[in-house]
């Protein structure tokens, strides 16, 4: 009996010292992780905050209030029912619609006819926005997201040589919104975009908000494919829905296109727009004398005549076929 106490004794005090050092281990080991985070923490936030872009706002109060009428008005066939980006490029006017099938179109400026049409094999349209471009290629916008949902969006680029030989090569810039800066408050949106710049290296994007600030904020984002985290620049408070933006590089001019709620169509004109600023020259606020028009996207290959889109819009009594509109801002 005794023998069998000092046994239980014996490996009590081993089990004992075995918990200790355990315990000791741990206990240090927690202490190591604390300080750790104690040290790395603070740097981890100072490093968030301090790459979260301030809030830079412009407004177009001081633009030059004007109107004018499109002087030519083309009716489009039934397969652009939702055209949307627009650009000019080898004489010809080249467009998308927002949903259905992965195609562009080319079509005659004097008749706004189809002349071509080039399928994108393996690509899915998701929601196109709007088309710009290069020297070397186009840019779809896929970052459509009325809904918020898209926490990956995208634009696609596609080389132009290709293209027109029906081999077309496409890669992506995937990208996500960061977090913002607004009113002294951080926010993380899904942004609903509809509107692309090509300048320089950069693709400038410009935001459409439905509601209460009727502004867009200006994102950029680099040329090359890849993932990456679009970076904020600066606010514009519009007034109406941006859904289209045209840049011309001989005249440095910002065109912005979009509508206000009773789907009236405005151009927002920035002259001396450069990268570092976009917003601070002189330019206008033109009112386009064409009543309930749904204006998708803008275009122009000399800055001065403006091509502009429409998409048919159908709502109980009121229904606006799609079109295309010739405009000179000149005038």
């Amino acid at each position: 009996m005794k023998q069998a106490l000092k046994v239980i004794a014996v490996s009590l005090r081993r089990g004992l010292a075995s918990a200790y050092c355990i315990y000791d281990k741990t206990l240090r080991q927690m202490k190591l992780v604390l300080l750790l985070l104690l040290v790395y923490i603070p740097s981890v936030a100072q490093v968030s905050s301090g790459t979260l872009a301030a809030e830079k706002v412009f407004t177009t109060h001081k633009l030059k209030r004007t109107h004018l009428h499109a002087h030519k008005s083309l009716a489009l066939g039934p397969e652009l029912p939702e055209g949307s980006g627009l650009a000019l490029w080898n004489g010809l006017l080249w467009t998308h619609n927002d949903s259905g099938e992965a195609k562009l179109f080319a079509m005659d400026t004097m008749s706004g006819a189809i002349v071509s049409e080039y399928l994108l094999p393996g690509i899915k349209n998701n929601d196109w926005e709007d088309l710009n471009q290069d020297k070397n290629f186009f840019y779809i916008g896929d970052f459509g997201n009325n809904s918020g949902k898209r926490d990956i969006v995208k634009v696609l680029r596609v080389e132009k040589a290709s293209l027109l030989a029906n081999k077309p090569i496409i890669d992506s810039i995937l990208f996500a919104w960061p977090e913002t800066m607004h009113r002294g408050r951080r926010q993380k949106i899904n942004f609903d975009c509809e509107a692309m710049a090509v300048i320089n290296d950069t693709i400038f994007l410009f935001t459409k908000e439905w509601k209460n600030e009727r502004c867009t904020r200006v994102f950029s984002l680099p040329l090359l494919p890849g993932t990456y985290t679009a970076a904020y620049k600066s606010t514009l408070k519009t007034n109406i829905l941006i859904t289209g933006a045209s840049y011309n590089e001989d005249k440095n001019r910002l065109v912005l296109c979009g509508y206000n709620l009773l789907l009236r169509p405005r151009l927002l004109l920035f002259e001396d727009a450069t990268p570092a600023n976009l917003f601070t020259g002189k330019g206008k606020k033109i009112k386009v004398r064409l009543p309930f028009r749904q204006v998708e996207g803008v275009a122009t290959d000399d800055g001065t005549d403006y091509y502009i889109i429409n998409e048919d819009f159908k709502r109980m009594f009121l229904h606006s076929e799609q079109q295309l509109h010739k405009v000179n801002l000149n005038k």
